[in-house]
């Protein structure tokens, strides 16, 4: 008989390999022969003992700024980082920007 610890490892080498899958909680339960609702149960309970700290989905990713006409042209850009948005004009105030980003960064 499997240890508790023996359990929740089982169960986090699957939650990692759903992750990591990119397949739907009912596919990957089906092609691994696991239910869904204890897959959410140990998805849940490894979410509850993670340290809190940045989500991928509030991660910074690079952006690169054109330099050419084309992008004169258009109506702008809205930036939406987790509650905040920026909303970026054409003939914006580059060094404004930047000092922006720069200071919420450390608290996004």
């Amino acid at each position: 008989m499997k240890s508790n610890q023996e359990i929740a490892e089982s169960w986090r080498k699957h939650v990692q390999a759903f992750e990591s899958s990119g397949l739907t909680r009912n596919g990957y339960c089906q092609r691994n022969g696991v239910n869904v609702y204890q897959l959410d149960y140990w998805r849940r309970r490894f979410k509850k003992s993670k340290p809190p700290g940045p989500s991928p989905a509030d991660t910074w990713i690079p952006v690169r700024v054109r330099d050419d006409q084309a992008s004169e042209k258009g109506s702008g850009v809205c930036l939406r980082i987790s509650r905040l948005a920026i909303e970026v004009k054409p003939g914006f105030d580059r060094e404004l920007l930047t000092d922006v980003l720069r200071t919420i960064g450390p608290i996004c």
